[in-house]
């Protein structure tokens, strides 16, 4: 298996980005394949270490966070058509460990919109009994759904392995 991880990176930086990713990824994993997607300065870095120590090196690496923006593992990878598969997906990993989170939906080529998928989200969290917010605030976990047309994927764990 693959594992995933999605990052987003100032847009016309893509290429030379890439080449600096995978580098500096090649120490710690010899498969690392950096590539870009259609939407523009969005990259899936494939490796086949845990995707959540891939998304904490990135995070301590030596490029600026003003270059790459976002870094998210995923835990979990599929197709949708609807609201639902996203929702049933987030209910299949959230656990008891958290007490708060943050979430973020990121739904690029779709007909959902980011605030029905974080909205849809949050409700279903504080219906399980979490403290659950939008973006921004106090938590000790995070919810972040990345999409591209109608491939999803998930992250649902600590904040610390996450940027966004």
């Amino acid at each position: 298996m693959v594992n995933k991880v999605l990052v987003t990176v100032r847009a016309s930086f893509e290429y030379g980005i890439r080449q600096d990713i995978r580098d500096y990824l090649f120490f710690f994993d010899r498969n690392v394949n950096v590539r870009a997607t259609e939407f523009r300065g969005v990259l899936i870095i494939e490796v086949s270490k845990d995707p959540k120590h891939v998304a904490q090196l990135l995070i301590n690496a030596p490029i600026p966070e003003n270059i790459l923006t976002s870094i998210v593992p995923i835990i979990y990878e599929g197709n949708y058509s609807t609201i639902n598969d996203l929702v049933s997906s987030v209910r299949d990993h959230v656990s008891g460990d958290c007490r708060a989170y943050i979430v973020k939906c990121r739904l690029r080529g779709s007909s959902i919109g980011n605030d029905n998928c974080e909205n849809a989200v949050i409700g279903l969290l504080r219906v399980l009994g979490f403290r659950a917010m939008y973006r921004g605030g106090a938590s000790d976990c995070a919810v972040v759904i990345e999409g591209l047309g109608n491939w999803f994927g998930i992250y649902v764990g600590p904040r610390s392995f996450v940027r966004v």
